[in-house]
């Protein structure tokens, strides 16, 4: 039978454990999902690279944790000024921390150069 200063070493310890995933609640960039680095690595291995390619991201989040206009600007955000596509979205084995299980992948796609109103 545990002791009275186990038990509370035992509540301590959840109760902290609490208050930090409590506190974990903004969305968290990883890497995409394999498919849709793929598929973005075989769209610069055809048209070639550059500062303007597409890139993927991942961005963990959590459904009872993050609303989809925090996920999307946080998406936004790390983009920058391009443009983001959603990609593709799932819940195994996918890195992120059990509070926010869930991962969407992105596409960015840069800004490129503006061109002038001449054509030329």
């Amino acid at each position: 039978m545990p002791t009275m200063k186990t038990l509370i070493l035992r509540f301590t310890v959840g109760t902290f454990v609490i208050l930090l995933s409590a506190c974990a609640n903004e969305p968290i960039k990883i890497d995409a999902s394999r498919p849709v680095i793929k598929a973005v690595a075989k769209g610069a291995q055809i048209y070639g690279s550059n500062d303007y390619t597409p890139w993927a991201f991942g961005v963990c989040y959590g459904n009872r944790v993050n609303t989809p206009t925090q996920i999307l600007a946080f998406a936004r955000e790390t983009c920058g000024n391009g443009r983001i596509e959603l990609r593709d979205e799932d819940i195994i084995w996918n890195g992120c921390p059990v509070i926010q299980a869930t991962r969407a992948s992105f596409v960015c796609y840069p800004k490129g150069p503006k061109t002038s109103a001449s054509g030329g």
